[in-house]
């Protein structure tokens, strides 16, 4: 029989029991919002959009000004992940640790800053749910190629090299010319279907099979419906074998998330729980 929902807000001294569920836990699935980055220097969307940087809406690209906000942003998060100053967050760490030292471990994270870059265990593990400042891609072919800041300082954008290539050769042969597509910041905005969406349904399929004995949902309010119905679907694997799921965040779960929760930490993710915790005992 299961015992009630535990909602701890602030940090506290007695964290045994779920402790001991980490230590316990071989199979882990950590579910990441930008709660996790902040202390590494970057600020959530939710922010960006209330200090109207971008909307990060799909809508932008009808708009020149948005379009330069929007690129404006994107080099200053490039510029942020390639600084010498930039440290990963404490957590970061953490989840690091344990994609070195669990059997089975998956990171799917919300944020698009690629702190994980600077963590290769937890970067080989980890699974973009919303694109990446680091790399640029075409809004027709899907191309991706490395982001350069300096090709998105107006509202324009560089035709597609992978496009152009594919248009000529055609030419070459006679055929009529293909479209040519522009190059993009890789990052999904609010209403656009994402172009990786069979690949990222097939890991979450590959993952639920293996069935997670403990899942951690940290640093995010699981508002976008994509994001939640994956979590919901690891937390539901979870309880199929007596595993749990820990809710980290400085805001409640609503109702609906809330259920889904056997643990609900109130706090930074730094702070409100011993990270030692998270470490393999000796």
């Amino acid at each position: 029989m299961r015992e009630p929902l535990q909602t701890i807000h602030g940090p506290v001294d007695d964290f045994s029991q779920l402790r001991e569920l980490v230590q316990l836990s071989k199979k882990i699935v950590v579910i990441s919002g930008a709660g996790i980055s902040v202390s590494a220097g970057f600020s959530t969307f939710e922010d960006m959009r209330k200090s109207k940087q971008t909307s990060f809406d799909r809508s932008l690209y009808s708009s020149s000004k948005e379009i330069i906000c929007f690129h404006s942003t994107v080099r200053s998060m490039s510029k942020r992940l390639h600084s010498d100053l930039t440290e990963p967050s404490p957590f970061h760490k953490v989840i690091n640790e344990l994609a070195r030292t669990r059997p089975h471990f998956r990171h799917y994270t919300q944020n698009i800053d690629c702190v994980e870059r600077l963590l290769p265990d937890l970067d080989a593990k980890t699974i973009r749910l919303h694109g990446r400042v680091n790399q640029a891609r075409c809004g027709i072919c899907n191309w991706i190629c490395d982001y350069k800041p300096h090709l998105f300082q107006g509202s324009d954008s560089l035709c597609c090299q992978r496009c152009l290539q594919r248009s000529q050769a055609r030419i070459l042969k006679g055929k009529r010319s293909l479209s040519t597509g522009r190059l993009r910041p890789n990052v999904l905005l609010y209403g656009e279907p994402h172009p990786d969406d069979k690949e990222i349904l097939e890991t979450v399929k590959n993952d639920l099979r293996i069935c997670p004995e403990l899942v951690l949902i940290v640093g995010t309010k699981l508002g976008i419906p994509g994001a939640r119905s994956i979590a919901a679907n690891f937390c539901y694997a979870a309880r199929s074998v007596g595993g749990a799921s820990v809710w980290i965040n400085k805001e409640e779960p609503t109702w609906n998330v809330k259920s889904l929760c056997d643990y609900v930490l109130i706090g930074d993710c730094n702070e409100v729980i011993p990270l030692d915790i998270f470490k393999l005992s000796n």
